[in-house]
């Protein structure tokens, strides 16, 4: 398998025994993150059931704590297979901004530090949620 890349250091703002949420070091744009499947799994076919709907309601939680963070009315998903192994990409529309596929064929950019203090919201808003 292909070796999945670890998380910026203070990009994570979710995680728990199954799954990890953080920004993408390359962003596509601003709050593009990327909820990881921790178990080295090439596909979404090879999980189970119960997995995938595990791991698709914390990317609808993420999905919301975006929108809110964002102030957007679309956060995009996108299940691409391309590193083998089991992640989603969520990607933040801005307003008034690219939709659909164009939004994918803009330049990846660097997550930067200043980038990072979403991370703190996001957090507070996902725990809100569990509590």
């Amino acid at each position: 398998m292909t070796e999945f890349p670890e998380p910026q250091e203070g990009s994570v703002f979710y995680e728990d025994e199954k799954v990890y949420a953080c920004l993408a070091f390359n962003p596509i744009v601003k709050g593009h993150t990327i909820v990881v499947w921790r178990e080295d799994v090439e596909d979404l076919n090879d999980l189970n059931l119960e997995d995938v709907l595990y791991l698709m309601s914390i990317v609808c939680r993420v999905r919301q704590a975006l929108l809110k963070v964002y102030n957007t009315d679309k956060v995009y998903v996108c299940y691409l297979d391309e590193a083998r192994h089991v992640h989603f990409h969520l990607l933040p529309r801005e307003k008034g901004g690219e939709t659909g596929f164009r939004l994918l064929l803009r330049p990846h950019g660097e997550l930067i530090d200043k980038d990072l203090f979403v991370v703190p919201k996001l957090r507070s808003l996902l725990e809100k949620e569990t509590s």
